[in-house]
């Protein structure tokens, strides 16, 4: 689950940093949970140290079961891209980490906080990452690059 929680952290720090919006995915994904007052510290993240990871979670609908597909890739001499990570986790075992319910999750808001240290094996640089968690009906939960 820790490295669930580093690829969230690269995520929210690389959109936060960045200012970016993708109104597509804030318009599909804002009816099911919207994550806001997010902070992570350090800023920069460091290679084997400790990150924390707070924020709100509003889930609108309940969510009985998941998916959370990570993809987190290195962009190396800007030669060739490097994934370190593709995969699908269980959602409610990523919920039970960060909030401290396990599925079913009614809605409400959900207070997280969570901390986690930083794998020694990524590179030091930018990375490119997206997480998108989907329903047991295959609909999108949220999205985030």
């Amino acid at each position: 689950m820790s490295a669930l929680l580093i690829i969230l952290s690269v995520v929210l720090v690389i959109s936060t940093l960045t200012g970016s919006i993708d109104n597509y995915h804030n318009a599909v994904t804002k009816k099911f949970v919207e994550l806001t007052n997010t902070s992570i510290t350090p800023v920069p993240l460091k290679r084997g140290e400790m990150s924390y990871w707070k924020g709100l979670l509003k889930i609108k609908r309940t969510i009985h079961w998941g998916i959370v597909h990570l993809t987190l890739t290195h962009n190396f001499k800007n030669y060739t891209n490097i994934t370190f990570l593709n995969e699908n986790f269980n959602l409610c075992d990523y919920l039970d980490d960060i909030i401290k319910e396990y599925c079913p999750v009614h809605p409400g808001i959900y207070h997280m906080n969570a901390s986690t240290t930083m794998s020694k094996l990524l590179r030091p640089g930018q990375y490119y990452a997206r997480v998108t968690a989907y329903n047991e009906k295959g609909e999108q939960l949220y999205a985030k690059n």
